[in-house]
C-alpha cells in the first residue's frame, strides 16, 4: 500500500463512515474543508490508483466507492510507520515519550495497565498451553 497524504485521509476517514458512499456524498460530507469539487475528485482517484478504495458500481455518471483499505488495516500500517520513523521500533520508547510529557491522564494509564495485564496473563496462558 502507498502512502496516504493528509488530504487522502480526510477523503478516506468519509468513506470509512459508510458502507458504500458516492462521490457528492463524500463532496458533501467534506464541504467543511472548501475544497473544489475537482480536487475531491482527485483524491478519491489517487485513492484508487493506490488500491485503498474500489468502484463498487456506476449508475449513470456517478460512481458508487466503497474502502478496500480497512481503518484498522491502516492505523496500524501508519502506527508501525510512526514507531520505525521516530521511536527504533521501540514501543518502550514510544509510551516513554507520552509518559514524559504528561500526554497521558491517571485515567489512562491506569487503563493501559489494566490491558498490559490482562496480554501478561494472555501471554502466560499461552506458554503454558504449549509446555
Amino acid at each position: 500500500m502507498k502512502n496516504i497524504s493528509e488530504a487522502e485521509l480526510e477523503v478516506m476517514n468519509v468513506i470509512w463512515q459508510k458502507e458504500e458512499i458516492t462521490s457528492p456524498e463524500i463532496i458533501k460530507a467534506l464541504h467543511w474543508k472548501k475544497w473544489n469539487h475537482n480536487t475531491i475528485r482527485t483524491l478519491i482517484n489517487r485513492l484508487l490508483a493506490k488500491g485503498a478504495i474500489e468502484i463498487v458500481k456506476k449508475e449513470k455518471r456517478i460512481c458508487i466507492y466503497k474502502a478496500i483499505l480497512q481503518k484498522q488495516e491502516y492505523n496500524l500500517i501508519a502506527f508501525k510507520k510512526l514507531l520505525k520513523t521516530l521511536y527504533h521500533n521501540s514501543i518502550t520508547e514510544f509510551v516513554e515519550e507520552f509518559y514524559k510529557n504528561s500526554f497521558l491522564s491517571k485515567d489512562e494509564l491506569e487503563k493501559i495497565q489494566k490491558q498490559i495485564n490482562e496480554m501478561l496473563k494472555k501471554n502466560d496462558e499461552k506458554h503454558h498451553n504449549n509446555n
